[in-house]
């Protein structure tokens, strides 16, 4: 679909939320937000998006219950004929205990949640991959750039890379204190991904990829008289299966995509078990127009360089 450029509009549950399991305790703390709205564009092998929420939305509007949460995200992403490449940023602030009912016998549903109001959460990440089939294409799951007329499937590894910020801004009044990580992942996965065609326009995809690799972090305690730093080093193995249906027409296309995640890490020299598990929707619509031909012929230039 080289000669069209794509507009995107989707909105997707897939919010990120962090579990401490401390054996006898449990924290759940998560962002107050229902759902993400990302404005995309892309263009023959070069797509770029925007995250952000939308506060007039169901979920995304309950900050006297949850307290305000403020995100924003951007993503850029590379699909060469057989590579392919992510990468992205977000930053989110403001959160809440989710399972505030462990800690407050008193609470009851619509009192207020407990909250970490100046709790940061900055995240850069990663993500490289390669097909090995060429009948197989990725952009048309993605970035809706290419149409996938015929069914087919591909074997892909996959390598995860991401640097992540955990802070609690919270200012020290001389009997409180508060953490600071700074953490770095690595993870090599190899996944198996498959779409069937009808009618040339109508698709259903699925994807499995599981991965494993380290985690190294940095933790700054803050006290009142002096800060402790300690690092570790630790295994994490996650587990990542999709589920997609959609239209993908000459003009218009749309879809609604499942995805289930599971994480699980343990951390060096004790018994805390940090873990993840969810399952998140994406629905998207979409529509191609034509593309200038100043664009076409400056694509067109970095694309004869292009060695992938």
């Amino acid at each position: 679909m080289d000669n069209y450029i794509n507009l995107r509009l989707s909105q997707n549950r897939d919010v990120e939320e962090f579990v401490v399991d401390q054996g006898n305790q449990r924290y759940v703390i998560s962002p107050n937000i229902s759902s993400i709205t990302r404005l995309g564009f892309s263009y023959r092998f070069l797509s770029f998006g925007y995250n952000f929420i939308a506060k007039f939305l169901p979920g995304n509007d309950d900050d006297d219950i949850r307290g305000s949460t403020k995100a924003s995200g951007y993503d850029l992403g590379f699909n060469f004929s057989k590579w392919q490449q992510e990468l992205s940023y977000s930053k989110t602030k403001g959160f809440y205990l989710e399972n505030t009912s462990d800690f407050d016998p008193s609470w009851q549903q619509g009192d207020p949640y407990l909250q970490v109001p100046n709790l940061e959460y900055k995240n850069f990440q990663g993500f490289t991959g390669y097909k090995f089939n060429p009948n197989f294409s990725f952009p048309a799951l993605v970035s809706q750039t290419e149409r996938q007329l015929k069914s087919a499937g591909t074997l892909m590894p996959t390598l995860l890379y991401r640097y992540f910020i955990i802070d609690d801004k919270t200012a020290l009044t001389g009997t409180n204190s508060s953490q600071k990580s700074n953490s770095f992942e690595a993870l090599i996965g190899i996944g198996y991904y498959y779409t069937f065609v009808v009618n040339k326009s109508f698709y259903f995809a699925l994807g499995l990829r599981p991965a494993a690799g380290m985690v190294f972090t940095k933790l700054t305690t803050r006290l009142p008289t002096e800060n402790t730093v300690t690092h570790q080093d630790n295994f994490v193995f996650r587990m990542n299966a999709r589920a997609g249906v959609g239209y993908n027409g000459e003009r218009f296309f749309a879809g609604i995509y499942a995805r289930a995640f599971g994480s699980t890490e343990t951390q060096e020299n004790s018994t805390v078990v940090n873990y993840d598990s969810r399952i998140a929707a994406q629905a998207f619509v979409g529509y191609r127009f034509n593309a200038p031909k100043w664009l076409k012929k400056n694509v067109e230039k970095v694309e004869s360089l292009n060695p992938l």
